[in-house]
């Protein structure tokens, strides 16, 4: 699985790479290759998630071991499909974070223009949307194209045969998949906290003490989670999940009351809306925790794969939003750091 999601995820990263350094915006073309290695290293964790979650499709409609043409037609084609619904997703996100500098540009050099007036700025701004949108609807077909033959190509490797879970046999976990979930959403949340308390320092002090101790206290629960699980456990996970959900919420819509610009909405970044999906998930788990404390577990191959499309599924959103901090998706000044850009390039070309 893990060798199939590195292919995948290099495979479609080259055509995220190459579409944005034909239609995107110009601060973020240089250094084509490193981008590549580093963005594509990053969706391997979220390709892995779509390849276990089909594979566990796969495994509820076929059994552990695929026999027949039918079933390994069938289960290759999730896992493409899988792959690509992830591919166009990068494609997506990449291409609006690429409207957004280059929307916030024409209107910062429409504003020194006496000749593109409103009218003209909203036209370029409408031209480099539709740009956008149809680099991003060509790049999802060459995404599936390229994950069918990939996952054909790895098929068969494998001599036409693909097995859904491990041979091995061993002792399935009896730890609660609810409580696993818990535990690596809070983890998960932590280190995202930890990653922006030095920016968060430097703006507000406040802000930054509040996030370092915010994650110290959510490893403390995700531990007690995992020692000593209860309704205790599950009542401080609740406290230190949805306080963090409902502050990020009212920052992002009306803004805080406090801090250096209170009242003011702050932007929307990859990173805290990550961290505010796994507060919003331990929250959930929590819940059901103390609503439902025993489940009962199901048989070994169907929890393995529930038990790794859980840990999976966290570990992908941690990992984006590491990555993606600093990255914003709503608000801000998107024209800031495309200005920079320009003119750190221009004196090279006069």
């Amino acid at each position: 699985m893990i060798s199939l999601a590195v292919v995948l995820a290099f495979a479609d990263g080259f055509w995220v790479i190459s579409l944005r350094g034909a239609v995107g915006a110009i601060e973020r073309t240089s250094e084509p290759f490193a981008t590549w290695v580093r963005e594509s290293a990053v969706m391997v964790p979220v390709y892995a998630l779509a390849v276990l979650a089909a594979l566990t499709l796969a495994l509820r409609r076929f059994g552990s071991v695929l026999r027949g043409a039918r079933a390994v037609v069938s289960s290759a084609w999730l896992v493409a499909l899988a792959a690509s619904v992830v591919g166009a997703g990068h494609l997506a996100v990449s291409s609006a974070v690429d409207f957004r500098l280059q929307s916030g540009l024409i209107e910062h050099m429409g504003s020194m223009s006496r000749t593109c007036g409103a009218d003209c700025i909203a036209r370029l701004q409408s031209d480099g949307f539709w740009l956008q949108a149809r680099a991003t609807g060509y790049g999802a077909a060459l995404v599936l194209l390229t994950n069918v033959v990939v996952v054909v190509w790895m098929v068969a490797m494998r001599g036409g045969r693909l097995r859904v879970v491990s041979p091995r046999r061993g002792h399935a976990s009896r730890v609660d998949d609810r409580v696993l979930g818990l535990a690596g959403a809070l983890v998960g949340a932590a280190v995202i906290h930890l990653v922006v308390v030095p920016e968060h320092l430097a703006e507000w002090a406040a802000a930054g003490l509040f996030f370092l101790v915010l994650a110290v206290a959510q490893l403390v629960v995700a531990g007690a989670a995992l020692v000593r699980p209860g309704r205790l456990s599950w009542l401080a996970a609740v406290v230190v999940s949805a306080g963090p959900v409902v502050l990020w919420a009212v920052s992002r819509t009306v803004g805080l009351p406090l801090g250096p610009e209170p009242g003011v909405p702050e932007a929307l970044g990859i990173a805290d809306l990550a961290g505010a999906l796994l507060e919003t998930a331990a929250v959930a788990l929590a819940l059901s925790l103390r609503s439902r404390p025993d489940r009962s577990v199901d048989a070994e191959g169907t929890h393995t794969h529930r038990t790794g499309l859980v840990v999976v599924a966290l570990l992908a959103v941690t990992v984006v939003g590491v990555a993606g901090n600093g990255m914003l998706l709503l608000g801000g000044d998107p024209h800031a750091a495309s200005t920079a850009q320009v003119e750190a390039s221009s004196p090279g070309q006069g």
